[in-house]
């Protein structure tokens, strides 16, 4: 049994030597931390790259709405009053320009802004979402390839009991069902990791899939996990930093802040624009003449006033009560948040203090026991199925804990 050990960690020593060129390979690749994943989906996402220039379109309609309109050019052609004589031509050139009064420019430029604000909290929103994924995706892709290392010990442990099972059998010291138990051990591991291949395949593909690279594209080994708080804040303390940072939220307010403005402006509906001109008079046989004019607007189609005004009040009410529900939504996404991350956590704290210790304790037990002819391989096999199963369990819980972490960093709208 020494002998087979001793191979067993010649094995592994080979594996680390051999393995030494491909971590230089893998440099250069995005996948050894998360941070590597972040950066380079940012830089990558056309998502995010079409919600910059949805806020450039808004700063550029924000920029529009400050000015005045373009001011009309009137050229006229007449005749000079008169009761004899040849016709005589006078010709009109003006140019008007329409000045909005009572404050109705600057209530234009105040919504396009609130517009500039909301866009802006739009793409942070999807900025946040997206680092959510890459954050769950890179969980996921480290579980998987912790996952089949586990599993790859295992098939190490399975051949070199096989073998130590073959050759107490061929000196009459086991029964043959051992051997036959420890092949079947080798067949099952080798179905657990084409498995586990499939799931770390699935995931790598998942995580390019977010950083907008090809679906084959390679990605260096995953080294470690972000680290989770040394202890989980209070939910008045998340609450707070939400209500701050969280680009939903900002949107929201953004849009009532909009609202305002376009309610305020439907309310000025009522008062008239001024339209002013000047221009000059050419006579064909008599001195030049000038010309002003003033214009107004009637407002006499109250109907359409009372709809815009009664269309902006529904906007504004419908704007608040969608910040409301937010809120709320909000607060019970970070309370299970909160709760699953405490709850992960705990679980991989006793999975790894005292689990996984127990069950090797167990199986060390146990393979004394089979060495001294008084246990059978299954049990052996069993411990150490066990001990697969919280090792695999303990991944399991550490990526719950980041996916709850990573919910948390996104409705705080930051790093926790």
């Amino acid at each position: 049994m020494r002998n087979v050990l001793r191979q067993i960690a010649a094995v592994g020593g080979l594996i680390a030597l051999t393995s030494s060129p491909c971590a230089a390979q893998e440099a250069g690749l995005p996948g050894a931390t998360a941070a590597s994943v972040l950066a380079l989906g940012r830089q990558l996402s056309p998502e995010l790259r079409a919600m910059a220039l949805e806020r450039d379109a808004a700063a550029a309609r924000a920029d529009a709405a400050g000015r005045l309109d373009d001011p009309t050019f009137r050229a006229m052609s007449d005749e000079v009053d008169r009761t004899s004589g040849p016709r005589i031509n006078k010709t009109y050139l003006s140019i008007e320009q329409e000045f909005p009064l009572w404050g109705k420019l600057d209530l234009r430029r105040s919504a396009a802004l609130a517009s500039v604000d909301a866009a802006r909290g739009r793409e942070q929103a999807t900025a946040a979402e997206l680092d959510e994924k890459i954050k769950v995706g890179f969980a996921r892709y480290y579980a998987a390839s912790q996952a089949l290392l586990v599993n790859r010990e295992v098939a190490r442990l399975a051949s070199s009991m096989a073998k130590l099972a073959k050759e107490r059998y061929a000196q009459n010291l086991g029964p043959q069902t051992d051997a036959i138990t420890a092949e079947a051990e080798i067949t099952r591991t080798a179905m657990q990791t084409a498995r586990l291949e499939a799931e770390r395949r699935s995931a790598a593909t998942r995580l390019n899939a977010l950083l907008a690279r090809p679906p084959a594209a390679p990605l260096a080994e995953p080294k470690e996990l972000r680290r989770l708080p040394m202890a989980e804040p209070p939910l008045a303390a998340l609450l707070d930093r939400a209500r701050a940072g969280n680009p939903r939220l900002f949107t929201g307010a953004a849009e009532i802040r909009g609202a305002v403005s376009e309610r305020e402006l439907a309310e000025k509906a009522w008062y008239p624009n001024v339209s002013l001109g000047a221009g000059a008079i050419q006579r064909d046989n008599g001195p030049a003449g000038y010309t002003a004019s003033l214009a107004l607007k009637v407002p006499l189609q109250w109907g359409v006033k009372e709809a815009g005004e009664r269309e902006a009040v529904a906007k504004l009410g419908a704007a608040q009560q969608r910040l409301i529900q937010l809120e709320a939504e909000i607060g019970g996404d970070l309370e299970q948040a909160l709760a699953m991350l405490t709850s992960a956590r705990r679980v991989a704290d006793l999975t790894r203090k005292q689990l996984i210790p127990q069950l090797e304790a167990a199986h060390k037990s146990g393979l004394a026991l089979y060495r001294r002819d008084q246990g059978s391989l299954s049990a052996v096999f069993e411990a150490e199925h066990r001990i697969h199963q919280a090792r695999l369990d303990l991944l399991r819980a550490e990526s719950e804990a980041q996916t709850a972490l990573a919910a948390i960093e996104r409705l705080i709208g930051g790093e926790l």
